[in-house]
């Protein structure tokens, strides 16, 4: 228990959730809007943060797709999601961050992963390659990337996320069913009959 004149050593959680994007392979269809089993994809993504532990006020979601809580764009729209990381750190105060893709609606039993994994600046999923949108992230570190790279000729806009975050201390786990990104139709489709199964 703590006493007083101490700190609690726990740290904070926020979220940015992107929901922006062309969708060109779904067509130009809004992901986060997109539904498995009755509940829209950014939904799920949402609700899975808190969950997880982040207050429903420091969650903000980066895009046009439905949603209640904070939202916000990039600017310019669809300028890419390091743009969007850029616009979303403006509305969340945490020590540690979700940085997550709208389009990994089942990523709730991967989130308590990331945060007892995390170390050095971050954690996120991997596979054959990181899958940096299913992440866990120092806010400091990201913010004082994102302000370095504002600086380039380009600043934030088209750039990789790759980009962001390979120059910061992430630990890359491995492949985790929670973080299967549906970007497809007919990888929602074989969500929703896998759904409608269990």
């Amino acid at each position: 228990m703590a006493t007083a004149g101490m700190t609690d050593p726990r740290p904070t959680f926020g979220a940015i959730v992107l929901a922006g994007g062309n969708a060109r392979r779904l067509g130009g269809f809004s992901k986060g809007d997109v539904e498995i089993n009755g509940t829209t994809m950014l939904t799920s993504v949402t609700d899975a943060c808190q969950k997880a532990g982040v207050p429903a006020d420091n969650i903000v979601v980066v895009g046009h797709a439905e949603t209640e809580l904070k939202r916000t764009v990039e600017d310019p729209p669809f300028s890419g999601p390091v743009a969007g990381i850029g616009a979303g750190l403006d509305h969340v105060d945490a020590d540690r961050l979700f940085v997550l893709s709208c389009d990994i609606p089942f990523i709730a039993s991967g989130l308590p992963r990331l945060i007892d994994t995390y170390q050095g600046e971050g954690v996120c999923f991997g596979g054959e390659k990181a899958q940096y949108l299913a992440g866990l992230y120092s806010s400091d570190a990201l913010r004082n990337r994102i302000g370095l790279l504002q600086q380039e000729e380009r600043g934030l806009i088209g750039m990789p996320v790759r980009k962001l975050m390979e120059s910061l201390d992430v630990t890359i786990l491995g492949e985790h069913e929670a973080a299967r990104d549906l970007d497809t139709w007919e990888a929602v489709n074989e969500a929703r009959e896998q759904a409608s199964e269990d």
